[in-house]
């Protein structure tokens, strides 16, 4: 007989996202460098969180031309393709071990040891997971036949819940602090 708890599903349905955002990605990178004609007319837009600061810059080598002749996916040079590969498939990576960090300290949780030193690393290594998410998000760059784009976005986002982790995690040490002393009284 096989069960399975709430937390596992839910948490594992979250892997599968990524896993399916990975292959997706990896798609249409495998497909744009196949068939670029098909991505002709496809424009790139550039939006980010109304949340954060944003320093941008766009450059056209003919200024004249329109936005949607230069920024098109298909005219994407092959180095900023794989820079923006590379950038994404290490973001997921990141997002998935921000899921198993969390899926840690939810068994913890679950076998009432809550307050171990475990939990709390799990918390810290959280905390540096989305660090590093923050740093792969701020910038973006891409390079096209006829122009391109660079900018940095800083969102305030990531870093509350970096601030969070690491709270979360001091709490955690100072609880696990209080039960040894529990512990030792009784």
């Amino acid at each position: 007989m096989v069960r399975f708890s709430v937390s596992k599903i839910y948490l594992g349905q979250d892997w599968l996202l990524i896993v399916i955002a990975f292959i997706a990605v990896t798609t249409v990178l495998g497909h744009l460098q196949i068939d670029r004609s098909y991505y002709k007319g496809r424009e790139v837009s550039f939006n980010f969180s109304e949340y954060s600061y944003s320093v941008s810059a766009k450059w056209k080598i003919n200024p004249e031309s329109a936005d949607k002749d230069v920024y098109v996916l298909g005219d994407i040079k092959t180095g900023s393709l794989y820079f923006n590969y590379v950038k994404y498939v290490a973001v997921l990576l990141v997002m998935f071990l921000s899921f198993k960090e969390f899926q840690k300290i939810m068994t913890s949780v679950k076998e009432v040891k809550t307050f171990e030193q475990d939990t709390i690393r799990s918390f810290r290594s959280i905390g540096k997971y989305i660090f590093i998410y923050f740093l792969l998000t701020s910038y973006h760059s891409m390079t096209f036949k006829l122009g391109g784009y660079s900018g940095t976005s800083i969102s305030l986002s990531p870093l509350i819940f970096v601030l969070l982790a690491f709270i979360m995690a001091e709490i955690f040490k100072e609880g696990r602090l209080l039960k040894e002393e529990n512990d030792l009284t009784i």
